[in-house]
């Protein structure tokens, strides 16, 4: 099978370029890459065989105002490497840029998928049992009962392209009964009930406390609560790790100390690849802006198992 060629905005983000690019060249991974930055980026390093440098003439800041740089930086790292996604030049599209510029670029130069009205964003969450696909985590404040029911479709596709065989689907909500919460939430209850027509994967409504418990592979929200859900999540897992390292606490108990270890490694964001720009006819996924270098590389890695399990493909099989 031919590897997959993944491009990698370096540019943008609250981490160093530098760092980015040190990471990717130690990291050995087996995806053919291109690479676009500036050219001060690249001085002194050697391209390999399987990494390309494509230099760039500006790139987009986390200040800038997505809209208007979109006019004006063209010839950014960002909107360069979209571009080579449009032409096919790269399979999918890595960048840990500025998130409104992104999608927006993405949107602009890329079709939607059949049928998708809304593109959403889509990100992993660890549970107690199995990862679980969150969407939307902030593409649209608002949704439509019918955008919630193609979010479930899209993070259906998403888990079987991960080798889930079977993804079941929760609705984020305020309580578990059917006619619970506003009636966009209502209405979207009964038509994520059509996805039981084949098989029964909705499950029914799921309240925030029950999601990490892992008896579903896809949580459907809004962007708007879905943000806050999980910035929330992120917030809680930091603080109870910040306690439990605390000084007194750590230095108690050796196994304590490895109890703590193994729970910071398994809620480690870094070990995810990312949200994921579902509903385009293009594979891309956006990093934390603050990311740690390795997060980057594990973001390329989750991209290349994007392409290699079809998960455009699953997509539009979903939507049939």
């Amino acid at each position: 099978m031919k590897k997959p060629c993944i491009g990698v905005d370096l540019m943008g983000s609250d981490t160093s370029p530098d760092a980015l690019l040190d990471a990717i060249l130690h990291a050995h991974t087996l995806e053919s890459l291109v690479l676009f930055a500036t050219k001060e980026v690249f001085a002194g390093r050697k391209e390999s065989e399987l990494v390309h440098f494509c230099p760039v003439q500006e790139f987009i800041s986390m200040e800038d105002d997505p809209l208007l740089v979109l006019r004006r930086k063209k010839n950014s790292s960002l909107c360069v490497g979209i571009r080579a996604l449009q032409e096919k030049k790269i399979d999918a599209f890595v960048s840990a840029g500025n998130t409104g510029a992104l999608m927006a670029y993405a949107t602009f130069q890329l079709p939607m998928l059949p049928s998708i009205k809304r593109a959403t964003l889509l990100t992993l969450l660890p549970t107690k049992k199995r990862e679980v696909a969150v969407l939307d985590v902030g593409a649209n404040v608002t949704a439509k009962s019918c955008d919630l029911l193609q979010f479930a479709q899209m993070g259906i596709a998403f888990q079987k392209s991960r080798g889930v065989p079977h993804p079941l689907v929760g609705l984020l909500n305020i309580g578990t009964e059917e006619k619970k919460g506003t009636q966009e939430l209502r209405d979207a209850y009964q038509q994520l009930l059509t996805l039981n027509e084949k098989e029964r994967l909705f499950i029914g409504n799921i309240e925030g406390r029950d999601v990490f418990k892992g008896e579903i592979d896809v949580l459907v929200t809004d962007g708007f609560t879905g943000n806050v859900f999980l910035k929330t999540a992120e917030g809680i897992a930091g603080f109870i790790l910040d306690q439990l390292k605390s000084e007194s606490a750590f230095s108690f108990s050796p196994f304590l100390r490895v109890l703590i270890t193994a729970l910071e490694r398994r809620l480690q964001y870094a070990d995810y690849p990312g949200a994921v720009l579902a509903g385009i006819d293009g594979v891309v996924v956006k990093c934390h802006g603050n990311l740690e270098p390795i997060a980057l590389v594990n973001a390329i890695k989750g991209a290349s198992l994007l392409v290699t399990g079809a998960f455009l493909e699953k997509i539009r099989s979903e939507l049939c």
